[in-house]
């Protein structure tokens, strides 16, 4: 197999990850009080993590995940973010732990 198709593979499954995690596993309860429950904005960042380490396994980059998705939904919450930055960081990110 190709790199650019190898590459292409992993951004979709790192994009699907992504998806699975900040909109599927987030019930409407967690979305709606996450800004104002840090329990419940805890359970989705780790929520967020799980098809990350089903598709990809546990190691320090699900920690990493972890605490940069925690930080960057604090902001959103806030209203300290939009919802294009808020999606824009998260992609970012998701860089970030393709190379590492």
């Amino acid at each position: 197999m190709s790199d650019a198709i190898m590459t292409a593979r992993l951004i979709y499954m790192l994009i699907a990850c992504h998806m699975m995690g900040d909109y599927v596993l987030q019930i409407d309860f967690i979305a709606k009080t996450k800004g104002e429950n840090p329990w419940h904005m805890i359970a989705h960042c780790i929520l967020y993590t799980v098809p990350f380490a089903i598709v990809f396994g546990i190691d320090w980059r699900i920690l990493v995940l972890l605490g940069i998705h925690l930080l960057i939904d604090e902001l959103k919450a806030h209203d300290e973010l939009s919802y294009v930055m808020d999606q824009l960081f998260h992609l970012s990110i998701l860089v970030v732990y393709m190379m590492g």
